[in-house]
């Protein structure tokens, strides 16, 4: 298995992060850290007990790491043969985690800053961030299913 693996590998390039994917990296990680830092002035400010922001700085870190190791391990998303997962298929993948991390970190930011200057959202910000993601999810893995299906010769 470990031989087929690294046979469907050859050709796939590792370091595909663009200027494009760095920025947006970088921009996903200055928000977190935005909002991590925005948790702990909400607690403070409004005495809000410790327990409550830090529930919250945890979610965004084990969400951040297991998107992080599927930046990492790319082929475990769509759990593809090693032959079938070609470049192509990489880099909308990686397309795809990079941004619902982006788009997942951002909905935890700006709710953050608007709580940080006493204002509220609507109550359906949440909901629109997760039809980003699912809209994400589903505009790249229908790209990778075009790519599947051109490779395949149909």
């Amino acid at each position: 298995m470990d031989e087929d693996f690294r046979k469907g590998q050859q050709g796939v390039k590792k370091e595909d992060l663009s200027v494009g994917a760095l920025l947006l990296e970088a921009v996903t990680i200055v928000l977190g850290i935005g909002y991590i830092g925005l948790q702990i002035f909400y607690g403070v400010r409004f005495h809000i007990e410790p327990y409550r922001f830090i529930w919250n700085v945890l979610a965004l870190v084990l969400v951040y790491a297991a998107l992080l190791l599927l930046e990492i391990f790319p082929e475990k998303v769509n759990r593809l043969t090693p032959q079938m997962f070609t470049p192509r298929v990489r880099k909308y993948t990686l397309r795809m985690l990079r941004w619902i991390k982006f788009v997942f970190v951002t909905g935890l930011f700006i709710p953050s800053v608007s709580d940080a200057f006493g204002m509220s959202l609507m109550d359906a910000a949440s909901l629109i961030v997760v039809a980003l993601i699912v809209a994400l999810a589903v505009y790249y893995e229908y790209r990778i299913y075009r790519v599947l299906r051109e490779e395949k010769g149909e």
